[in-house]
């Protein structure tokens, strides 16, 4: 066995030390971010939703979407015409495996087949708190080109859809706010098994 001498001691005593002030400095950014967590119980998620965004009531959201199958949440930016809406998505299979890049296949497919002219751009996931990945494309409105993201959340073996959307000519600006926002989101699971 080697001996310890006392200088050995120090240097393991500011090791140690170093660790701890790092682990605490984390421990604060965590606390700090999910202060700024909206919790959103009705699906059971929380994220920092961007500044300028509210929650739509019945009303509001009847305006934006004539069908009534809405999106469970809607929340809106007027000054900046965007919004986003998330809804948990009815699987036609009970699984309790989903392949989220499958299912996100499954739903540009779709949305090519609802309309031609919708122009699909780029892909990808977020290694944040949740699974979750998603995909951009242009859509068009009666006058305008519309900007959308949609997402795909999993949970507690359901997932979640949610889009953003905003006009075209804004997209550069929203898109890298929308994907930070993505990857705050947390589940409610998640925050019991960090307490």
């Amino acid at each position: 066995m080697e001996e310890i001498n006392d200088n050995d001691i120090d240097k393991i005593f500011l090791q140690l030390q170093r660790e701890l002030n790092k682990i605490k400095q984390e421990t604060q950014e965590r606390a700090d971010r999910s202060k700024k967590l909206k919790w959103f119980p009705s699906l059971g998620i929380a994220m920092d939703i961007p500044d300028g965004f509210f929650e739509a009531d019945e009303d509001k959201t009847a305006s934006i979407f004539f069908s009534k199958n809405r999106p469970e949440l809607v929340l809106i930016n007027p000054s900046a015409h965007s919004g986003l809406t998330f809804q948990t998505a009815i699987l036609e299979k009970k699984t309790y495996v989903l392949d989220l890049y499958h299912e996100r296949e499954q739903m540009i497919q779709i949305l090519k087949r609802a309309d031609e002219k919708n122009v699909f751009y780029d892909q990808g996931n977020i290694s944040g708190n949740v699974p979750m990945v998603w995909f951009d494309y242009k859509s068009f409105a009666a006058d305008e080109r519309v900007y959308n993201m949609m997402f795909l959340i999993l949970s507690d073996r359901k997932m979640m859809v949610g889009t953003f959307y905003c006009i075209f000519k804004d997209y550069d600006k929203w898109r890298p706010v929308i994907l930070r926002m993505l990857e705050t989101i947390q589940t409610e699971e998640e925050e019991c098994e960090r307490i």
